[in-house]
């Protein structure tokens, strides 16, 4: 099917110049170019229209740019905030965790106060249960207690103490082992 065109007159547009000078540079210009003038003209005209489209891209892409460092200085400031507020959640659940182990060392601190049920420190029994013998010069070490920690000393020598009395616990020439 071949396109129907509208006759030549119709689709004609008639530019006249404001002289003979401009005139006769376009023509030049379109020679040099290997257009027809009329070719010539149109190019410059469709490549303005052009040229304005994309400025008015250009002024949406600015708009938008501008809307996202907004966003990006937003999310900067939330981020800053969320960092002080995991960095103090941090240092709350150290000082929860310090407390909860100071509690646990003092249920075998004193002996003659305390009633109640015991929790024993799961390191301390796991390490016993999962080794054939665990030297006691290594023990502090094992269970990552601080050898100037006088506190929590007493307290796992008190724990090895009971877990001797129950028979669950026994010393050997190697070091300590777990009754299975």
């Amino acid at each position: 099917m071949t396109e129907k065109r509208t006759p030549v007159k119709q689709r004609s547009i008639y530019v006249y110049v404001p002289t003979n000078e401009m005139a006769d540079r376009w023509k030049r210009l379109a020679k040099k170019s290997g257009l027809s003038i009329s070719q010539y003209v149109l190019n410059i005209v469709e490549n303005r229209i052009g040229d304005e489209s994309m400025a008015a891209s250009q002024g949406d892409l600015d708009k938008r740019l501008g809307e996202l460092e907004g966003q990006n200085s937003q999310l900067r400031g939330e981020n800053l905030a969320l960092s002080k507020r995991v960095k103090m959640l941090d240092i709350l659940t150290d000082r929860y965790e310090e407390d909860l182990k100071n509690l646990k060392k003092r249920q075998f601190q004193d002996e003659s106060s305390f009633e109640g049920v015991r929790e024993y420190e799961p390191k301390l029994i796991k390490l016993l249960k999962e080794r054939d013998v665990v030297k006691e010069h290594e023990l502090l070490d094992l269970l990552h207690v601080d050898n100037s920690d006088a506190a929590s000393i007493r307290s796992i020598n008190q724990q090895l103490d009971n877990l001797f009395s129950y028979g669950l616990v026994k010393r050997s020439k190697g070091g300590l082992i777990w009754i299975r």
